[in-house]
Parts: structure tokens; C-alpha cells; sequence
């Protein structure tokens, strides 16, 4: 019975819904123009589990929805932060 109840829930993980992604905002520090929010953007947006990003520098904001499984909010801020901007998820995750 034990090995009947393993498969199972082998099989309930399998089938399981894919997680929901989710929009973050970071705050980032250092864009100066247009052509910052699109390098942000291009180098996010190769991370693995991030579906888009938009970006302002007047503001001072990025929002990036991803998956957060496979792009936590910190390795989205690492990113951002290895192109020589400071990065942060805001205290609320932005409405999906």
C-alpha cells in the first residue's frame, strides 16, 4: 500500500497547476535615461521564469512579472544590481 500511496503522489505533483507569476516592483537607483530601463529590461529578461519588464527612470521603478520559483524577486535584484544600479523589490508586491 505504501508503494500505491507514493505514486500517487507522484502523480498529484505532477498534475498540479504551474505556479502563478506575479509582478514585482524594484525600486532602482541610477537610471539616468531610456537606454538604462532597456538594458535593465534586456538582462532580466533572460533570467529563467521572468515573462516581462518594463521600466522607468524618471520614476525610478521596475516591474517584472515572473515566476517566483525560478526567478525569485532577489535574483531579479542581483541582476539589476550587476549593471551597476542599486535594486530593490518595493514593500508590496505590485497587483497581478
Amino acid at each position: 500500500m505504501g508503494r500505491i500511496a507514493a505514486l500517487v503522489l507522484a502523480f498529484a505533483a505532477a498534475c498540479a497547476a504551474p505556479p502563478e507569476p506575479r509582478n514585482t516592483r524594484f525600486i532602482v537607483g541610477g537610471m539616468v535615461c531610456h537606454s538604462c530601463e532597456e538594458g535593465i529590461c534586456a538582462a532580466v529578461r533572460k533570467l529563467d521564469g521572468v515573462e516581462a519588464c518594463t521600466a522607468d527612470h524618471a520614476a525610478g521603478t521596475a516591474e517584472v512579472r515572473h515566476d517566483p520559483a525560478r526567478a525569485p524577486a532577489s535574483a531579479i535584484a542581483d541582476t539589476i544590481t550587476k549593471l551597476g544600479y542599486t535594486a530593490a523589490p518595493a514593500a508590496a508586491p505590485a497587483a497581478p
